[in-house]
């Protein structure tokens, strides 16, 4: 384990829970962001001779480090497993932490649920097996989870004792969420991750630009799941965020047939930035491009209500786009 001196000693906890031989692949997500691609988990389990339930409970306090939450204090932390890899079997896993805006409402606030299916569903993951969190997830993440394509497979990981953090139980999710209403009643297949829902040709109506950041909103645009027609269009919509380093990071909306559970794609992009930068990083935003097809459920007002709140010093840069085939 690394003896650098920007770790907290809240992290070098959640990394001293590991064994030995496992650390060296847990404390570089410090730097490298809250994700263990297959090959590394299959390492990990081989190594530690666990199974890849044990491994998602023994990180969620690892997890617990990305949360932002300067209004309720209350850090909460999930472990997502991806789809099975063929011939290997192994999974990836996405690590997920709640992010609350400080002068925004907490209605605004991305649960650690969404943020780890964000973190999964924008590094292209097409579906979910499992997610591992520290209690049954709330009315609204259930709505949310059950938007995803795999939620008829999906499996929730809870803690069995309050004194062995490690001992869980496997709950499907249809049982947490019974009599659902999902995109499948509005007459869609698939859902939220499934790449065939999010694959549509958009242009910017004003023309095409080399700006990389307003080219990096509009391929989120292009990406984002949107089920409902709302009479002028669907609602396809990505943010892009420049950070003071230079670096972009992009988010799509992710609608829900249930309405509230919706994401923003300006959540997106900061929740996938936090999942993703060194955590000693400043993640100081110098530019947002909103890039959306005209619509009668504009994201204007909610993206800029949140940019006011994470970088009040930094103006909302909009462009309509239109869809192309």
């Amino acid at each position: 384990m690394s003896n650098s001196p920007a770790r907290t000693a809240a992290w070098n906890n959640a990394v001293a829970a590991f064994p030995d031989e496992v650390r060296p692949w847990i404390d570089p997500m410090w730097d490298n962001g809250g994700f263990l691609p297959s090959n590394v988990v299959g390492q990990i389990l081989t190594a530690s001779e666990v199974d890849i339930g044990t491994l998602m409970m023994q990180l969620l306090p690892v997890a617990q480090q990305y949360a932002v939450v300067p209004v309720s204090h209350f850090r909460v932390g999930a472990v997502a497993a991806g789809m099975p890899v063929p011939g290997t079997g192994w999974r990836s896993l996405y690590l997920g932490a709640n992010f609350e805006f400080a002068g925004a409402a907490l209605s605004f606030s991305v649960h650690a649920e969404q943020s780890a299916v964000t973190n999964a569903w924008l590094q292209g993951e097409p579906g979910l097996s499992a997610l591992a969190i520290s209690a049954a997830p709330c009315g609204y993440c259930r709505q949310f989870l059950y938007e995803l394509a795999t939620a008829q497979k999906l499996t929730i990981l809870l803690p069995d004792d309050p004194n062995n953090p490690l001992a869980y139980s496997s709950t499907p999710l249809t049982t947490l969420l019974p009599l659902a209403f999902g995109p499948s009643d509005l007459g869609g297949t698939g859902g939220l991750m499934d790449p065939k829902q999010s694959a549509y040709t958009l242009a910017l109506v004003d023309g095409p630009t080399p700006d990389p950041v307003v080219n990096a909103a509009l391929a989120a645009a292009s990406s984002s799941y949107a089920p409902y027609d709302t009479a002028t269009n669907s609602e396809f919509a990505g943010v892009a965020v420049q950070l003071a380093d230079m670096s972009i990071y992009a988010g799509r909306h992710a609608e829900n047939a249930a309405y509230n559970p919706s994401m923003s794609p300006l959540e997106s992009a900061l929740t996938f930035m936090n999942m993703n930068q060194p955590l000693d990083s400043t993640r100081s935003v110098v530019r947002c491009v909103l890039v959306e097809v005209q619509t009668l459920a504009s994201q204007q007002s909610a993206t800029r209500a949140v940019l006011a709140a994470y970088a009040p010093a930094v103006s909302l840069e909009y462009y309509q786009a239109k869809t192309t085939g």
